[in-house]
């Protein structure tokens, strides 16, 4: 029977003769490299291989030059990777190695960069000594999970905080609605008088419509020269148009302020701490005042200064002695006069000194020797003072003791107890807020008031 070539045949060896090519061109693909012309080995040292595997890409300005050829552990626990450049690309002996990735999980690929220009040619087998390992995912794992505990940290002692009926959280809750029922009995106590004094504020207010109606051109004139002295400080003219939109000045400002922490913190950066609080003294029902500065030349060292406006201070005691003469007898008195002098301004002088979470200081406290202590943890904080010692006429020292709530970075509410063991009158409580602020804040404060609209 004659051999006949039929059309699936023919079919069947076209389809064998792309194989056996195929085949072909992948064996020498796997024995060769993938790049033209031929490629020479160069080696890196780096601590970690991870994300790293054989044909993982070099690059050089971005584009593919060659791949990493093998990885090996040497001696010391270190990985040696050696690399496939293509003879095409010279590298000279300054050139420097990066570790990257595409993207926050992407594929990783290792960068040649050369810091100058092509001088020194890097021989063969040479190994390239600067290398700049990348941040792996599992180190921002690790990260994340601290930053979990410490907000885990945070969450538990809000929640010892806020507890319970006798909880800090509570009291306080309690306070304000004592607070609001005094506030509320002055109120209807006093609603004749407040009458008297919406009827005054609406006469004033008649005085002055007519003094505004006979006197429209000359208030007119005052706006248009408001306007014009507005103008001029948006244009950056003067003193103050200087200060709030000239960039150079604020710059300037900002390089006196860095310039003085370096000449008074030395190699430590000075920090300054600038704040005000108010108390609102619960049994006196008035308002006491705290402006604070404190500079910290170290992180953990600091010179605290305070003025505080006090609408009830301690009473102090004089001793005055008399002569009497009657009938020609001279009889001798002895007094103590005990005095009060209210909305008196007092100072505070301090050095404190931090040891982990707990702060011991020691100084001038409210214008009379004392020491304190202080502890915070997390967003809440315990201050303890004792102060004004003086005992010769039976006084006991005065005691305070605040807890303090960071509400933001700069805002906090407080609220404690005044005089606690003083035999003359009863303990006070007490209830505020603060605010503090660091030469930072201050300087970003002005920045941002320099921006121009």
């Amino acid at each position: 029977m004659p051999f006949k070539v039929t059309p699936q045949l023919k079919v069947g060896l076209f389809v064998l003769l792309v194989l056996l090519t195929l085949g072909y061109v992948t064996l020498r693909i796997s024995q060769h490299s993938i790049l033209p012309g031929g490629t020479y080995p160069v080696y890196v040292l780096i601590d970690s291989a991870s994300g790293i595997t054989a044909k993982t890409p070099v690059q050089v300005a971005g584009i593919q030059v060659g791949v990493v050829d093998d990885i090996e552990l040497i001696e010391h626990n270190r990985a040696r990777l050696k690399l496939s450049v293509s003879k095409k690309v010279k590298l000279s002996r300054d050139v420097r190695a990066q570790i990257k990735s595409l993207g926050f999980l992407g594929d990783t690929y290792i960068e040649l960069y050369q810091p100058g220009p092509l001088a020194e040619i890097l021989p063969e087998g040479s190994t390239i000594i600067q290398v700049q390992n990348y941040g792996d995912f599992s180190s921002v794992t690790g990260q994340i999970s601290a930053i979990a505990e410490d907000v885990k940290a945070i969450t538990t002692t809000m929640r010892t905080l806020m507890s319970g009926e006798d909880s800090a959280f509570a009291r306080s809750i309690k306070n304000i609605e004592k607070i609001t029922d005094s506030i509320n009995r002055v109120t209807v106590a006093n609603e004749g008088n407040l009458n008297a004094i919406i009827a005054n504020l609406r006469a004033i207010s008649d005085n002055l419509n007519g003094v505004v109606s006979r006197n429209v051109p000359n208030v007119d004139a005052a706006l248009g020269d408001l306007s014009d002295i507005t103008a001029k400080v948006k244009r950056g003219e003067g003193t103050i148009g200087r200060l709030l939109y000239d960039d150079e000045t604020v710059e300037k400002l900002n390089s006196s302020i860095d310039n003085l922490n370096e000449l008074l913190g030395g190699a430590n950066r000075l920090q300054v701490d600038m704040g005000y609080h108010t108390e609102y003294l619960g049994t006196t029902e008035e308002f006491k005042h705290y402006v604070s500065l404190g500079l910290k030349p170290r992180p953990d060292k600091a010179f605290l200064f305070e003025f505080v406006d006090d609408p009830a201070p301690d009473s102090s005691r004089k001793r005055r002695v008399t002569d009497i003469t009657s009938g020609g007898v001279t009889t001798t008195v002895e007094e103590n006069i005990e005095t009060t002098e209210f909305d008196k301004f007092r100072f505070s002088a301090q050095f404190a000194k931090k040891f982990y979470g707990l702060t011991v200081r020691g100084g001038l406290i409210e214008s009379t020797g004392g020491v304190g202590l202080d502890y915070t943890q997390g967003p809440a904080g315990i201050k303890f003072s004792a102060f004004d010692f003086e005992t010769k006429n039976g006084e006991r020292p005065h005691l305070k003791a605040m807890g303090t709530l960071n509400v933001t970075r700069n805002l906090y509410l407080l609220g404690g107890l005044d005089d606690f063991i003083s035999q003359e009158q009863e303990t006070d409580w007490f209830l505020g807020a603060g605010l503090q602020m660091t030469d930072d804040d201050l300087k970003s404060l002005l920045g941002l008031m320099s921006v121009k609209p």
